[in-house]
Order: structure tokens, then C-alpha cells, then sequence
């Protein structure tokens, strides 16, 4: 394929060609030369990782998989690798678009110079946020108590940078930042979403973290991703923590 498509443009016109995995989520590759280890990789350890009750929540999904992407306004899929770049250009490149079409949601990554890992992150904290979104309303309530909890112990640092700016403004606008405002609001759906990403991340890979000035404890960490674990659970034969894994042989 030579034409330059735009993502939604590119779904609709291959979407009969999109191959189910399970239940709601399907995907497609074009310009792509993936071996079946490519594949495990890049879509079926991901995805055969999540658990049951994160796939009920998810809706009819699509992952596609092309070599780059390119613009700001309408996305375009892009065989060819971009020439020439400039280092803020490259630093601006495109690497997941979202789309709707016949009402299933369209995610579509660009691959080519990509990171598994951070491939991986970005795929697991789009549907982070879609399971946060759809989730039955209450059922953190549980998860924001740990984080109220933090707040009042003046627990430092977050998982990720989007949850860690959030708290940095709520901290800087409250001095009782636990109590009920909007910036708080803002916080638990952000640190929420961060939280579970990573859960599902390290469900599906080994992950390490590089301690960091902005980083919290590991036993803050843990007490988040337990409260997950029991909630959320995991596929049988997966594990977060590794004194859950079974020795070999």
C-alpha cells in the first residue's frame, strides 16, 4: 500500500481483514514483517495477560499495528520511516492514534522504532483508562481510601509523571489535599489509571523501575497493587509479585 490513509480511513478499509482474539478485542498489521514472535510480543502476550473482569469492562477494541504514523489533526498511517527529522520533530512523532469505527474503538500504533516496553505502556494505559471510565461506580472507592490515606501520611512521590503532576497541584493548592475539590477528583482518576497500567504491565512482562527523586516507596507501590490483585485478580498461572510465581521444574 502506497496511499497515504488516515487511521479511521485505514480501519474502515481493512476492518473485515481484522482477526478475532478474544471476545471484544480484534487486531491487524500492514507493512509490517512480523514473525510469530513478533506476535507473541507485540499482541498476544498483552492481551492473553489481561484479566477476565478488565475484558468485560474494555469495549469492542481494535489494535492495529503499522509502521509509523504522522500528523496532528487527522493521523495518517505511514509505511515509509520519516527522513531528515529535526530533534524536536522527532520528539513530537506520533505513536498511537484513537478512532472510532462502527462504534469499535480503533487504537492504532505506530511500531517501527518503538520499544516493546513502551509500546506495552501505552497500549496498557489506553485500556487502563477505558476500565476506569466504565467501571461500575463505586467500585474504587476502596482504591481512593488508600489514596486519602497517603495524602494524610504525606506519603512522597507517584507511579508515573501524569499522576505525579496531578498531585504536585493538588498539594500545592490544599493543605487539607484529602478533602473532596475537584483537583482531588482529577488526582484519584489520574493515579488511578497510573496505578493500573502499571498492575497490568507487570502482569504481562518483568518490569524495573529506576529509583527516582519522584518515585514513591516500594511498599506504597505495594499496597496499591495488592489492593488491585484482590480486586481485580489476574488470568490463571499470572502473578504480580514474585514470591507468587511457581519455581520451575
Amino acid at each position: 500500500m502506497t496511499e497515504r490513509l488516515t487511521v479511521k480511513a485505514f480501519a474502515e478499509r481493512f476492518r473485515q481483514e481484522m482477526v478475532p482474539l478474544s471476545g471484544k478485542i480484534s487486531f491487524y498489521s500492514a507493512g509490517l514483517r512480523l514473525n510469530a514472535e513478533d506476535e507473541k510480543e507485540l499482541i498476544y502476550d498483552p492481551v492473553g495477560s489481561l484479566p477476565p473482569m478488565v475484558r468485560e469492562l474494555l469495549p469492542d477494541m481494535a489494535i492495529v499495528l503499522v509502521p509509523h504514523l504522522e500528523g496532528t489533526g487527522e493521523v495518517t498511517v505511514v509505511m515509509d520511516p520519516p527522513k531528515n527529522l529535526t530533534q524536536p520533530e522527532a520528539a513530537d512523532r506520533v505513536w498511537l492514534s484513537e478512532t472510532k469505527v462502527d462504534g469499535r474503538d480503533v487504537l492504532t500504533f505506530a511500531v517501527q522504532g518503538c520499544d516493546s516496553g513502551e509500546y506495552h505502556y501505552r497500549l496498557f494505559r489506553t485500556i487502563a483508562a477505558r476500565v476506569v471510565e466504565r467501571a461500575h461506580k463505586g467500585f474504587f472507592d476502596g482504591f481512593e481510601e488508600i489514596l486519602r490515606d497517603e495524602l494524610r501520611r504525606h506519603v512522597h512521590g507517584e507511579v508515573d509523571e501524569e499522576s505525579w503532576r496531578a498531585k504536585e497541584a493538588l498539594l500545592a493548592g490544599s493543605k487539607t489535599p484529602w478533602r473532596e475539590s475537584k483537583a482531588f477528583r482529577n488526582y484519584v482518576r489520574v493515579a488511578i489509571v497510573d496505578s493500573l497500567t502499571l498492575y497490568l504491565h507487570g502482569l504481562c512482562c518483568d518490569i524495573d523501575f529506576e529509583p527516582g527523586p519522584r518515585q514513591m516507596k516500594s511498599r506504597e507501590m505495594k499496597r496499591r497493587l495488592s489492593w488491585l490483585w484482590e480486586h481485580i485478580s489476574a488470568p490463571e498461572g499470572y502473578s504480580i509479585f514474585p514470591e507468587q510465581r511457581k519455581p520451575q521444574g
